[in-house]
């Protein structure tokens, strides 16, 4: 772009020992957006606070202080500043004190230089008259657009998934039964998601014959009532599944350097190895365990779970087939050895994967009111992923995972507040793709005729504008993908960039749901020219802001675009 400057800076020494830090200064007028999905996510980011850490991506579910499962080294301001440090460098990060710093340091759980010639720090700034050609910048020089919009269906209609309800409690009469409860209430699908709990061991990649003693027959049936079928997995074997012997023997597993044996990681369900994605063997192996699925069950797809950094460098002197200058790739290889399976999967960990074009999951939320992973972190890990180049966001499913107190909280499944779930259903319809677990008719007849009419107004009206919008970002034309902060419809609306609780959806409509309990009206922010309340039907022109605008409970606030 010519109004766009781009400036690389490269600190380098002879010597391990020697660290590099460069930090950023939050001016009072600036907002800086990006970076990772965070526990608390924030955006923009300017309140976080992060000490100085390694910067990888982290299970977030279990040490809310890591930094979480999608993350790239990237960061804009609204003064048209991007920031992009280099994959290879061993790269820290924290944010505090209103600024960002960077530093370059080759400590755990990074290995040590190849050569003395390698670089401590290196990093690009493109500085520009705006954060989108900012943002344009960074996208031409590093990032690739998806090759294609991924599974149509996924974007239409809703996902079931057995977890948040169940948990690992399924077996071959609840799902059958649960799809008979989707089918009674006249209620749309993409696939029914048949998630942990139906091994016999994590790795096995069979069902239990005790819990599922017909599961091509209970598939087929499924198939039948017009459903498609998707399982769970994840990168990890359990030492006592059928397949870690295999695994074991030809070295697919992350090694343990100082024994030269198969590195043996804790994860929440057990221990077990992580299959080394960077061997293709491992991956050829893998796929033909899911493929087998496929050919003996009749299962559709694949729902792919984990794939952070922290279960690699949990391994005592963690060694891969393939040596690494960013662990982060690790991740990648996992990905892109998922995508081999299709577009009709999700992950949830991803890195430098922008090109791939399938769903990517927000972290499991909580059922609450907060910004603790709760609604409140809804409207932002979406825009984040999007700014990240992950257009085709999976928001995770509706009124959170439900998990109880305690130490059985995990598998526990109390029913989220009927006030919760109605708010999170209303923000889901306006994502690229819905999921339910916990379902409407768990609480009464008007939360199921509520939630068939936000489905009805997703494959209606919103479901055209994500495709169009992606189909934009794809081939080019658009600069990001279909779910956007209020601020890139206008070029430098100060007001704009503060608002953490709307968004577009492609450039034709603006969302502003309540997002506090026992709400009924919210201040909405209308950037722009002329707007028409999708709701009420009336006309209000751009640039101001509508005060205690009234939104009540079967209502979220949308506007569509008229110049």
């Amino acid at each position: 772009e010519e109004t766009s400057a781009c400036y690389e800076t490269t600190w380098t020494s002879d010597h391990d020992d020697v660290t590099a830090t460069n930090c950023f200064p939050f001016s009072g007028a600036e907002d800086w957006f990006g970076g990772a999905e965070m526990y608390d996510q924030s955006w923009p980011i300017n309140s976080w606070y992060k000490e100085m850490s390694f910067y990888l991506s982290g299970d977030m579910f279990s040490d809310p202080q890591q930094f979480g499962s999608v993350l790239e080294r990237y960061w804009l301001s609204s003064q048209g500043v991007a920031l992009y440090v280099e994959p290879r460098i061993p790269l820290h990060v924290s944010v505090e004190k209103q600024q960002i710093c960077f530093k370059g340091a080759y400590i755990e759980p990074y290995k040590p230089k190849k050569s003395p010639a390698e670089p401590i720090l290196k990093y690009t700034v493109c500085l520009s008259d705006s954060p989108q050609r900012a943002h344009a910048a960074i996208l031409q020089k590093y990032f690739k657009r998806p090759t294609s919009i991924p599974d149509l269906r996924m974007i239409r209609s809703p996902i079931w998934s057995t977890w948040a309800r169940y948990k690992v409690g399924i077996n071959e009469t609840v799902v059958l039964q649960y799809a008979d409860e989707i089918l009674k209430y006249n209620f749309s699908n993409s696939q029914i998601e048949i998630d942990d709990g139906y091994e016999k061991n994590y790795g096995d990649h069979t069902f239990s014959v005790t819990k599922f003693p017909d599961a091509s027959g209970m598939i087929k049936k499924l198939h039948n009532s017009g459903f498609r079928v998707t399982t769970w997995v994840t990168p990890f074997v359990n030492l006592f599944s059928e397949n870690y012997a295999a695994g074991d023997e030809n070295g697919y597993f992350v090694m343990n350097g100082g024994t030269n044996t198969s590195g043996r990681v804790a994860w929440w369900n057990g221990i077990g190895s992580s299959i080394d994605f960077t061997n293709p063997k491992a991956c050829d192996w893998y796929y033909s365990l899911l493929e087998k699925v496929r050919s003996t069950y009749g299962v559709d797809s694949f729902k792919f779970d984990a794939g952070e950094i922290n279960y690699i460098t949990a391994v005592t002197d963690y060694r891969t087939h393939e040596t690494l200058d960013n662990l982060g790739s690790y991740t990648q290889y996992y990905s892109e050895c998922a995508a081999r399976l299709g577009t009709q999967i999700e992950l949830r960990a991803s890195w430098n994967n922008q090109h791939l074009p399938v769903f990517v999951r927000m972290m499991d939320k909580d059922s609450n009111w907060s910004k603790a992973k709760g609604i409140k972190t809804l409207v932002s890990t979406a825009l984040t992923f999007s700014m990240l180049g992950y257009p085709y966001i999976l928001p995770d499913m509706i009124g959170g995972n439900a998990y109880g107190e305690g130490s059985d909280g995990f598998h526990s499944s109390p029913l989220p507040e009927k006030e919760l779930y109605i708010r999170w259903l209303e923000v889901t319809a306006f994502l690229p793709s819905m999921q339910f677990s916990i379902c409407p008719w768990q609480y009464d007849d008007e939360t199921v005729k509520l939630a068939q009419y936000y489905v009805q107004l997703h494959e209606n009206v919103v479901f055209d504008e994500i495709v169009s919008s992606s189909q934009k970002y794809v081939n080019g034309d658009e600069d990001l993908g279909p779910i956007r902060p209020i601020w890139w419809a206008t070029s430098n609306d100060r007001k704009a960039f503060k608002y953490d609780d709307e968004f577009m959806v492609g450039d034709k409509y603006l969302v502003a749901p309540i997002l506090d309990n026992a709400t009924r009206s919210r201040d909405i922010y209308l950037p722009g020219p002329l707007w028409r309340d999708g709701v009420l039907r009336i006309f209000w022109k751009g640039g101001v802001t509508l005060f205690d605008y009234k939104i009540e409970l079967n209502e979220i606030s949308w506007w569509e675009l008229i110049l």
